[in-house]
């Protein structure tokens, strides 16, 4: 499942390896945000409006989308929690750890559910809670884990699929050469 929803999508484009891996990048960059929840929307609002004003920067928006769920609900727990010890650390808070079970349990009372309120309600008290305890060591520290990722996804995918578009032209040379050798011998 995951190389038919990740990888298959870089390679069915007729465009050059620089547009899927492109979709790498940006798909990697918005997963490690903290913006679980709302990140299609966000890299769908982004896509819209690279093709809008910086069309040279154009991306596939299906390899993006894809790659965005690298990062999930059920991921987010550790994911947040590298992001909280990477700020902690960029700021210079060497005296505040935080060891996972109590970022955790923590993580978890902040989003728990309420029982009156609506998804979008729940959603938007949930951000709000998780950013006001933890709110600029987060997103401090994701732009490390964001851009280094990203960087190294693109880098990457690039790579993937040239190396594949490849092998593909010369399978597809072999088979043409071995087509003439057989008319030519029949």
């Amino acid at each position: 499942m995951l190389r038919r929803r990740l990888v298959v999508p870089m390679f069915s484009s007729k465009r050059p390896p620089e547009f899927a891996a492109r979709g790498v990048l940006f798909g990697i960059f918005f997963a490690f945000t903290p913006l679980v929840g709302v990140q299609l929307a966000v890299i769908l609002a982004f896509w819209s409006f690279v093709r809008a004003f910086v069309p040279r920067w154009d991306f596939n928006l299906i390899v993006a989308m894809a790659w965005i769920w690298t990062t999930n609900v059920f991921t987010l727990g550790p994911i947040y929690y590298g992001f909280v010890l990477t700020g902690q650390v960029m700021l210079g808070r060497w005296d505040e750890p935080l060891g996972y079970d109590a970022f955790s349990s923590r993580l978890h009372e902040l989003l728990a559910a309420k029982p009156d309120a609506s998804m979008l309600e729940e959603f938007w008290y949930g951000t709000v809670s998780v950013l006001d305890a933890f709110g600029l060591p987060l997103f401090l520290g994701c732009v490390p884990w964001a851009v280094g990722l990203a960087v190294a996804g693109y880098f990457w995918s690039l790579r993937f699929v040239r190396r594949r578009n490849e092998a593909r032209a010369a399978r597809r040379a072999s088979r043409r050469q071995h087509r003439q050798f057989v008319r030519h011998t029949v």
